[in-house]
């Protein structure tokens, strides 16, 4: 399959902070705790891309930017990467994949519990990314891509837990997935502009060719 401009644009964007880190961590770059920043950026990443992909559906309905809503596959794959990069770090570098200590971490600590939650819900939206896949599964993707909300919600519930009293970006996080989450209710979810500005929709136009 083909991939629009849009889509690799958006493969290149979301590749930079695995590159970032990569370079920072080899050049021991990552500050006097580098498990730790690695941590912490990957979970920052996949929690923005998560909302970005949120974002796509009513910025597209808004806008006509129906480019978007195939960006929004993109996004959503490397969430689901980065959330999972995020718990192989703390499962590997922290613990070296010894499950006896891993399944200690998350059997008494809620917080790990909630974002190893968020991390599964996200498996299915990463499988019905492939196109062959939601065909033959018909319209039920769409309810699976619902789970999206609920994965984030958890998201920002487990960055406001590890945060350790640090509450102001998980509570924009927050305000951010509410205003998501009403926009994609009736009837704001059928508010549109008056008229798509002309270089609105070049642009469209623009990220849409293959």
């Amino acid at each position: 399959m083909k991939l629009t401009r849009g889509q690799i644009f958006t493969h290149i964007l979301c590749l930079l902070p695995l590159i970032f880190l990569a370079i920072g961590f080899f050049q021991n770059n990552l500050t006097a705790n580098p498990i730790q920043a690695l941590t912490l950026r990957s979970g920052h990443t996949a929690v923005n891309l998560l909302m970005l992909t949120l974002a796509c559906r009513p910025l597209s309905n808004f806008f006509g930017l129906t480019a978007l809503l195939k960006i929004r596959v993109v996004l959503g794959v490397y969430a689901f990467f980065y959330a999972l990069f995020h718990f192989l770090v703390f499962a590997g570098l922290d613990f070296e994949f010894n499950l006896n200590w891993v399944w200690d971490e998350i059997r008494f600590k809620p917080f790990i519990q909630i974002g190893l939650t968020s991390l599964v819900l996200l498996i299915p939206l990463m499988i019905t990314s492939i196109g062959r896949i939601r065909k033959n599964i018909g319209k039920s993707w769409q309810i699976l891509h619902r789970l999206t909300y609920l994965a984030a919600a958890l998201a920002v519930i487990h960055y406001l837990m590890a945060s350790k009293g640090d509450f102001v970006i998980p509570a924009i996080y927050g305000v951010v997935l509410f205003l998501l989450f009403v926009f994609r209710l009736p009837p704001l979810k059928k508010l549109r502009i008056a008229k798509q500005p002309q270089w609105m929709a070049n642009f469209n136009q623009f990220l849409l060719k293959t």
